[in-house]
């Protein structure tokens, strides 16, 4: 969202008005769209296609570098130094529409924007860009986690059904090394999987819908279960689970460190782009009470908004639009490994003939949405203190400690 000077301001701050004018003359307005690093190139590709297509559009566009996970706050900062359309999580929308930060996006003379982002996206993707009923963006990808595994570890498939089956196998030695590889592991410092193990068993948060700020019920019996189950199997001084940065975790995969990790459909084509020993399936189950209990995960979406500040709100909207598009989306498939939000690119042969996002469909099925609402943002910090302290084994694993835990992260969630 830089702006030109004007015609004055470079007059006066000019050594002549023969090269002030050369200077301002010379330039257009310009609107900025933010991009991943790793998405920088598809992006401008998408940018020259929209300017050939759209040839009335008279100001310049540009495209940045900004990571997605941090908008919110880079934008909370300085709006009006902030790109024009942005890039979010959708767990974002709720705090900066409620910050003024986005624009509301409706239907216009020569447009039908929000109609159609209503009703060419997935549901749980238009629910996730809208607040307070208004619609804030346009939907781009919808994403999840599933489970990854070394074929070479883990040859019978069933074995990665289950977290028990996996952490009772016997386990090869690291290549090169006598110390045996771990069999499974997750960032269970990090709410976003955290979640998934008291998601198994019933538990909430924020309400069935996830509207609810006042609602967690982690802290009941079948929360309490899942504690006990992690501070059983997810200790890091039993060596049989292994937590940590993600990505580590899926390198350790990779290189025949580790048997199975979760993590997102990102890593597919990251981490284990070409890599033929590398399997995937959707989450297995834990073993609570004799029964086998199906992990289930959280799942997100990215969105392109438009800064509130932007002063070409109309340009940045029909940018939105095109690289969020059907025909964009499949772009973003094929060239990127993203599952698309658009129902006309889901059924594409290149989403329904590619093995893996069918597991990523069959998760998304069994999944649990970020919520909207901005009390999310509460979420995180007492998740991660929770996941560490059951991890490094800082918080005790009988039932007293275990429920303290659990009581104090539900009360915090409902501090203002």
């Amino acid at each position: 969202m830089k702006r030109l000077t004007s015609f004055l301001a470079c007059f006066v701050l000019t050594v002549s008005t023969v090269v002030g004018l050369t200077a301002c003359g010379g330039n257009k307005d310009t609107v900025v769209i933010w991009a991943a690093e790793e998405e920088k190139a598809l992006m401008e590709t998408l940018v020259s296609e929209f300017k050939t297509s759209n040839p009335d559009v008279k100001e310049d566009i540009t495209v940045e570098v900004q990571s997605v996970w941090n908008a919110q706050s880079v934008v909370a900062k300085d709006p009006e130094a902030a790109a024009d359309v942005i890039l979010i999580p959708h767990d974002q929308v709720g705090l900066m529409a409620k910050q003024g930060l986005l624009a509301e996006i409706r239907d216009g003379t020569a447009a039908t924007f929000a109609t159609d982002i209503k009703t060419l996206n997935a549901p749980a993707t238009v629910q996730q860009v809208t607040y307070d009923d208004k619609i804030y963006g346009f939907p781009l990808t919808m994403d999840t986690y599933v489970l990854y595994y070394d074929k070479t570890i883990f040859t019978d498939e069933n074995t990665v059904k289950s977290v028990d089956a996996m952490l009772t196998s016997s386990m090869p030695n690291i290549p090169d090394s006598t110390e045996k590889a771990t069999p499974f592991g997750y960032r269970i410092e990090d709410g976003f999987y955290l979640s998934m193990g008291f998601f198994a068993m019933g538990c909430t948060l924020y309400g069935e819908n996830g509207d609810n700020p006042a609602a967690c019920n982690w802290n009941n019996a079948d929360g309490l279960k899942f504690m006990q189950y992690a501070a059983t199997n997810f200790r890091q001084k039993g060596k049989k689970f292994k937590s940590g940065d993600v990505k580590d975790l899926a390198i350790n995969v990779l290189n025949h460190r580790q048997g199975a990790c979760i993590s997102g459909g990102w890593e597919k084509q990251d981490t284990f782009k070409n890599a033929d020993h590398i399997g995937y399936t959707t989450l297995p189950s834990i073993t609570i009470d004799g029964e086998q209990k199906e992990l289930k995960s959280f799942s997100n979406s990215k969105l392109y908004a438009v800064n509130n500040r932007s002063q070409y709100k109309g340009t940045a909207s029909r940018l939105a639009a095109f690289v969020t598009s059907e025909t964009s989306q499949l772009r973003f498939a094929s060239e990127r490994g993203y599952y698309p939000t658009n129902l006309n690119a889901q059924a594409n042969e290149v989403v329904t003939g590619n093995p893996f996002f069918q597991v990523i469909r069959k998760q998304l099925e069994n999944s649990i949405p970020v919520p909207v609402i901005p009390e999310i943002s509460r979420y995180w910090e007492p998740a991660k203190s929770l996941g560490t302290s059951l991890y490094n084994g800082s918080l005790k694993g009988d039932d007293v400690s275990l429920q303290a835990a659990l009581d104090t992260f539900v009360q915090s969630l409902r501090q203002d």
